[in-house]
């Protein structure tokens, strides 16, 4: 759905879940959990506080494994802080579903949206997507042509010292990468063996990947997520993504409401908002990520995702696979 189409829509947000707004104004706020970036949080809070004046949007940011961390040390204290929560795990949020804090409502579009980016009662939903993928610096990289297309040429000795990656420890799409090829085959230890002797630099998040690669101070990575880079190209950073030949593993990303939060009426507006046409797109703009709702279109320039090779998965990313995985990726690296 386009700029012009969706102003051609007969109603407007605040119209269209007029019911919705009016029982949320009774509660005066809503609390969201989120793994945003600082862009889209902030094109988020313009455009609620310019349609829902009503209701104050509080919004804590912080990266996906420290939210998981945060909200089961708030449930150990007996308490629930957040009415909605955005995140990248599936597998999390199947859990809390198992363990009774996650409290289904389904949508008005619950019917358009397709059965892989909801759960079947409404317990959460997939309200965008983004790509896992290599990057470089095109000033060091002008021939792209040079650059290594399977994940095993970045195991060649020339590479050494030239690569930047996310620690799976505080980047959980990098445990996701991680675990999600070798569930599939598509590397092995012997592979992570091989990365481990490349004099790898890691760094927190994907956003410090970005800076180092513009900086120059490293020229490629397996590895960035598609939002990060893409929105330093916004910017004109020096910085380009690639899909390499096995394929872009899809990061999702979800909503779920939580059981027993402050403002419940308020989380059903937002969770209504974030899987409208409107706002999706809204936030895909700001955040470079592909929208799920099938009446919105991805941001310009973006291509689709049937265009790309892609990699879907379903692991568990932060339980005790993701334990196992990082004790044994310790071992490997030699990282106490």
């Amino acid at each position: 759905m386009t700029t012009a189409s969706l102003s051609a829509l007969a109603d407007t947000l605040p119209e269209r879940f007029g019911d919705l707004y009016e029982a949320a104004r009774k509660e005066g706020q809503v609390v969201f959990y989120t793994s945003y970036r600082q862009e889209t949080s902030t094109a988020l809070l313009d455009y609620w506080s310019k349609n829902f004046p009503g209701v104050k949007l509080n919004i804590v940011q912080k990266q996906t494994l420290d939210l998981i961390s945060t909200i089961e040390a708030e449930k150990a204290a007996g308490r629930t802080n957040p009415d909605l929560v955005f995140i990248n795990q599936r597998s999390i949020l199947e859990d809390w579903v198992q363990r009774g804090f996650i409290t289904p409502y389904k949508v008005r579009d619950f019917d358009q949206i397709p059965e892989r980016f909801k759960q079947k009662d409404g317990n959460y939903y997939v309200v965008s997507a983004f790509i896992l993928s290599a990057a470089y610096n095109p000033k060091v990289f002008p021939d792209p042509s040079v650059l290594p297309r399977r994940i095993t040429d970045f195991l060649d000795p020339k590479w050494k010292g030239r690569l930047v990656f996310s620690d799976p420890k505080s980047a959980s799409s990098q445990l996701t990468w991680f675990q999600a090829l070798l569930s599939k085959g598509v590397i092995d230890w012997d592979t992570i063996a091989g990365l481990a002797k490349q004099d790898m630099l890691f760094t927190r998040g994907n956003a410090e990947s970005v800076r180092l690669l513009v900086a120059g101070e490293r020229d490629l990575s397996p590895l960035i997520s598609s939002q990060n880079v893409l929105s330093a190209r916004e910017r004109g950073q020096s910085i380009k993504l690639y899909v390499l030949d096995e394929g872009a593993v899809v990061q999702e990303t979800f909503i779920s409401i939580f059981k027993g939060g402050p403002n419940p009426e308020a989380a059903k507006l937002l969770t209504a908002v974030l899987n409208s046409p409107e706002g999706q797109e809204l936030t895909a703009a700001s955040g470079a990520y592909w929208p799920t709702h099938p009446s919105a279109s991805p941001p310009a320039g973006l291509p689709r995702l049937q265009d790309i090779k892609t990699i879907w998965h379903d692991e568990d990313v932060g339980g005790e696979a993701s334990v196992k995985f990082l004790d044994q990726f310790d071992e490997v690296f030699d990282r106490e």
